[in-house]
């Protein structure tokens, strides 16, 4: 058993030493949503890996607008333990203890995850979910990815984005927008990138090629005839159709898309995200983006990080909706290496 430990930690040699260090406790610290304005940090009983799942002892947590959109609630499994009502859906961490029939992964592996109940230091998840983390991202990025990233990555592919195009993204500073940024610069396209004029830094640090701030310039003047035009933000989809010209395609995770038959009148294919790109699902999101990650053609930019203790405030930080990149909740310190 011993060598078996130490051949895993030749393979993951920081996962693994803090995996073996500490067994899962029977209790953790988690941050529980008691209404729908108030989380606070309990300790409650730590998850157990059933059939098929695996406990991972996360690191760092992504912070999302949805986290606050979908409140989680307690919830009694089939064992008899209770899982409470913790919120957050990205996880980044080391695989602690595996349940039965798994086989892969294993205990010491540094994984990410979309996955319920974010906000705390250990959560039971498929094994199926728990992809390999990239690793040329820390865990705090790692963090970051699943949500937006996944958004990201879909509009990227739905919008069928190439080399050469010149691609418009609205709402470009935000967690899924500025993922879209290296995605379709990832595919050899260029950026024209909408968002407040506060955010131009950020963006153009990002090396966008064009920035129009759409609180003090015509936007719809300044964004013409691109040849793909991706929305995240909630009241822009239908105003970009507009945006695009004949024969392109307009993408978009946010708002409600013009319907079919201004689409068809404007020959622009028009296409809804729902979290992934079509017929993807967050496991087959994550696995595609880790070798762009790895590649250095895609890293999070998380630009504020709170301690588990605060989660109530990241979350109100993240509500405000002026935040640029990614909020992230660091669980464990640990969370900042690779």
């Amino acid at each position: 058993m011993k060598l078996q430990l130490l051949a895993t930690c030749a393979l993951a040699a920081l996962a693994c030493h803090a995996a073996a260090a500490t067994a899962a406790p029977t209790r953790m610290r988690a941050a529980v949503q008691t209404g729908p304005d108030s989380i606070e940090v309990r300790t409650v009983d730590t998850p157990r890996p059933a059939a098929g799942e695996v406990l991972v002892r996360i690191l760092a947590a992504g912070i999302n607008p949805v986290d606050h959109k979908r409140l989680p609630t307690e919830r009694r499994m089939p064992d008899g333990s209770v899982r409470a009502a913790v919120p957050g859906f990205d996880v980044a961490g080391v695989v602690d203890t595996v349940g039965a029939g798994v086989t892969t992964p294993k205990v010491g592996d540094a994984v990410y995850a979309r996955a319920d109940g974010a906000y705390a230091e250990y959560v039971a998840i498929a094994a199926t979910d728990a992809v390999p983390k990239p690793k040329r991202l820390t865990f705090v990025e790692a963090a970051a990815v699943p949500i937006a990233g996944a958004a990201g990555y879909g509009t990227a592919r739905d919008g069928q984005v190439r080399a050469g195009q010149r691609v418009a993204i609205i709402g470009a500073a935000g967690g899924a927008g500025s993922a879209a940024v290296d995605f379709v610069h990832a595919l050899g396209a260029t950026v024209v990138a909408s968002a407040h004029s506060s955010q131009r830094a950020f963006l153009e640090g990002m090396g966008v090629e064009e920035f129009v701030a759409y609180d003090k310039d015509d936007v719809a003047a300044k964004i013409r005839d691109v040849d793909v035009a991706i929305n995240t933000a909630d009241s822009e989809a239908a105003k970009a159709l507009a945006y695009v010209k004949k024969g392109g395609r307009l993408v978009s995770i946010a708002g409600t898309l013009p319907d079919a038959q201004r689409c068809a009148a404007a020959r622009v294919t028009c296409v809804q995200i729902r979290g992934n790109g079509d017929g993807l699902s967050y496991p087959d999101s994550l696995r595609a983006i880790a070798p762009i990650a790895d590649a250095g053609k895609y890293r999070p930019r998380v630009t504020k990080t709170f301690a588990l203790e605060d989660a109530a405030a990241a979350q109100r930080f993240a509500q405000a909706g002026n935040a640029t990149g990614k909020v992230v909740l660091i669980v464990d310190e640990a969370a900042t290496r690779r």
